[in-house]
């Protein structure tokens, strides 16, 4: 049996902030999602009537320069924009579909961009290399040309095992050209549950007649591409709802002036009035410029607020695939039927001379905008294009996912080392230790299969050859608590782990009352609760030859986590071990490129050692150095420099031969190195930057990832300007006591361990 939990990263401004998990079923509660129902044949959203989007889709055509602009873009270079529905601010940026890497954390920016680690992907080159993401594979088509495919991702679980096919006695997928459109009897089996119904808002919408502002709801179908990258028409995301429709222009204004909704809510394996997932809020809106500007090409793509992917799964996608009467099939959300899934097959009959559209013989209707093409090949299902229009009813047409599409999406979706950590790998004793040694030193572990990560723990050991287990509960020893910590080089994604009691509660004598047990993520100095292994919800096992195997979604780069328990009842054997909770198997989902990674060598976030009345005496340069020895240490004091007497002492050659000539007085090390580098055994790194002809600032890593600084005699902290934790310090807000470090140094690793 599996569940699935994820944590999700809370308001600006809260530090490693996660909420507290939830099963799958719970997310149906999600109380801020709109609800949508069909009243005859009619959609009401929270009681407002709603339009199905594909309306939009024949006004949004612009043949001329009177269309208004939402926002003009600054740089002159861009072929793709992004709209965050969060705070409404508007991106353009370059994207370059043949030298791409993974966007960690949905950088957008250029600035950002430039900062990826980028490898050239050739469709015409046999060897890809890796670029952080799914390396794509090759097919030759009928007439010579290359697609590209990359699987899907297919959860296992135990949920999935005896699901159907929509037809049960056929898959649509085998016998596309054999029937038109089938009501999908189990939306909730895969691949269907790639897909969902999408509920668009437009809000303040003036309506000539009443005078009054309302909102416009519009529903449409999307799929899944990613953990978290939805994939639509674009006349779903952007469009001009200002005008007349069904009989109704009370609220056409007569100008040309397409804008994003307010906000979309994404509905995955929806089945009528059923939920399974609830609704997931869309974050950000992308769109190639070719829609934004002339309505061409009419897709988009979305930046979901969760990892509902990793719950549902999502599809393989195709690039460039064109092959005449090659059967396909498409499912989503007809207007007409309720919010009931429905699958449609065909086959591929023409693609346009502008080698954006394909024609085919799918039955479709209004609603099922942005549902799949799906095409079987290479032993595998692929998307292969986007459903956008319909002429007369005598063929459906929809977008082909060309190279650039294929790249765009690719580049959502990370190429994750995945490493199984067993029980007998930790090479623990059978023994629960409580020496000061194992609880506060880090163990190293390196595993057969690649994977370097260290523990350390208090009342945690492998068990009689069966698991990690955790006892808090003895009579002879005072502190009631157990944990074991895991830290790790690259940023963990994900994990799958299962866990039971060693025996029924009634024999461990811990529960949710009178004790507490939870899988923790680094919170500055402190820990954040991400889940209840106690709860009611949980359900934790209580046969241990039966474990549950829980997954756990990590929104952000987690380095370090700890499973904790703690006892506060007062019911005991006598100098025997209780409160017993077992960690079994792990699946560990890790970065593979694109993040800053630690050695282990680095310091612990212990901002309550510097933040006192002494706090003064030091600034960043001795913070980054970890020493309080040399005072206000200044680069060059070594020998009597200062600021204030150095000419040209801010630029960078000048800056880091000054911290050289300290490195040889006070007998540390200190050399430059690549951000995406490891620090050799014993350095850890820190990060330079400076305000031009003003001053210069220091940033060290944590052992947790996150990196920290002191502003000048201030306190130390973990955040930007923005109070957003600081994951790289090339890229976050540096504006610190009124001054802007603009200009960027580079990385360098430190070893102080010699210093005098």
């Amino acid at each position: 049996m599996k569940k699935e939990l994820r944590c999700l990263l809370p308001l600006l401004g809260m530090v490693l902030g996660f909420l507290t998990t939830t099963r799958t079923s719970d997310l149906a509660q999600n109380t801020d999602a709109p609800v949508l129902k069909k009243i005859n044949q009619t959609y009401f959203v929270n009681g407002e009537e709603a339009n199905d989007a594909s309306i939009l889709s024949s006004h949004h055509v612009y043949l001329n320069s009177s269309k208004a602009l939402l926002a003009e873009p600054e740089n002159s270079e861009w072929n793709m924009v992004s709209k965050d529905l969060t705070d409404g601010t508007m991106d353009f940026f370059y994207f370059d579909s043949a030298n791409y890497s993974y966007r960690q954390f949905a950088f957008d920016n250029e600035k950002s961009i430039d900062t990826l680690s980028k490898d050239s992907v050739d469709a015409d080159d046999t060897n890809f290399g890796e670029v952080g993401c799914p390396v794509p594979k090759k097919r030759i088509n009928s007439d010579g040309s290359v697609s590209l495919y990359t699987p899907g991702y297919t959860p296992v679980s135990s949920e999935n095992t005896n699901i159907t096919s929509a037809k049960n006695e056929a898959s649509a997928f085998e016998n596309a050209e054999n029937y038109s459109k089938v009501k999908v009897t189990n939306p909730n089996a895969f691949p269907y549950r790639s897909a969902g119904q999408l509920v668009i808002t437009y809000k303040n919408i003036l309506n000539n007649e009443t005078g009054k502002y309302e909102n416009l709801n519009f529903v449409g179908t999307g799929f899944l591409e990613g953990p978290d990258i939805l994939v639509t028409a674009g006349h779903c995301l952007y469009a001009d709802v200002t005008i007349a429709y069904n009989g109704d222009d009370s609220r056409e204004d007569y100008l040309n002036n397409p804008r994003f909704p307010d906000s979309i809510y994404y509905y995955p394996a929806r089945n009528g009035s059923e939920d399974p997932y609830g609704g997931i809020e869309v974050e950000r809106i992308y769109l190639e410029d070719s829609y934004y500007l002339n309505a061409e090409k009419d897709w988009g793509c979305c930046k979901l607020a969760e990892k509902i992917g990793n719950k549902t799964g999502w599809l393989g996608k195709i690039s460039n695939f064109y092959e005449e009467n090659y059967p396909l099939v498409s499912f989503g959300y007809p207007g007409s039927k309720n919010g009931y899934m429905y699958e449609s097959s065909g086959i591929i009959t023409k693609l346009e001379d502008n080698g954006w559209y394909y024609r085919t013989t799918l039955d479709t209707e209004s609603g099922q905008s942005g549902s799949p093409y799906n095409v079987t090949t290479e032993n595998g299902r692929y998307a292969c294009g986007i459903h956008a229009y319909s002429v007369n009813g005598s063929y459906a047409g929809g977008i082909r996912i060309d190279s650039f599409i294929f790249a765009f999406l690719n580049s959502f979706v990370a190429g994750d080392l995945v490493y199984e950590i067993l029980p007998s790998d930790y090479g623990f004793a059978d023994a629960y230790p409580t020496d000061e040694n194992t609880e506060t030193e880090f163990k190293t572990h390196q595993l057969d299969n690649g994977l370097t990560f260290r523990t350390r723990r208090y009342r945690t050991g492998f068990i009689q050859g069966e698991y990690i287990v955790m006892s808090s509960v003895r009579s002879d020893i005072e502190k009631k608590e157990a944990f074991i910590e895991y830290s790790f080089n690259a940023p963990v994604n994900k994990i799958e782990v299962d866990l039971t009691y060693w025996r029924p509660p009634l024999h461990e004598y811990i529960n949710s009352s009178n004790g507490s047990a939870y899988l923790q993520v680094k919170d500055g100095e402190g820990w954040n609760n991400v889940f209840n292994l106690l709860a009611e919800s949980t359900n934790l096992p209580t046969d241990r030859t039966k474990p549950t195997t829980y997954t756990i979604d990590f929104d952000q780069p987690t380095y370090v986590f700890r499973f904790y328990s703690e006892y506060h009842g007062n019911s005991y054997v006598k100098d025997a071990n209780r409160g017993r909770l077992c960690i079994g198997k792990m699946v560990i989902w890790s970065e593979s490129k694109n993040y800053i990674p630690l050695n282990g060598s680095e310091f612990e976030y212990e901002p309550s050692k510097w933040n006192n009345n002494t706090a003064g005496l030091y600034n960043c340069y001795a913070y980054a150095l970890n020493t309080k020895k040399h005072g206000f240490l200044q680069p060059g004091g070594s020998e009597g420099h200062h600021i204030a007497n150095t000419q040209n002492y801010l630029e960078k050659e000048v800056l880091i031969d000054m911290v050289e000539l300290d490195a040889s007085n006070y007998g540390f090390n200190f050399e430059a190195i690549g951000k995406y580098e490891q620090c050799d055994p014993g350095f850890y790194k820190v990060a330079l930057a400076v305000a031009p002809k003003e001053d210069y600032h220091w940033y060290r890593q944590n052992y947790d990832g996150t990196w920290s600084h002191k502003p000048g005699s201030g306190i130390i902290t973990n955040v930007d300007y923005l109070h957003e934790v600081i994951y790289d310090p090339e890229t976050c807000v540096r504006i610190v006591n009124g001054y802007h470090y603009k200009d960027f140094y580079g990385f360098f690793q430190v070893n102080v361990n010699t210093m005098i």
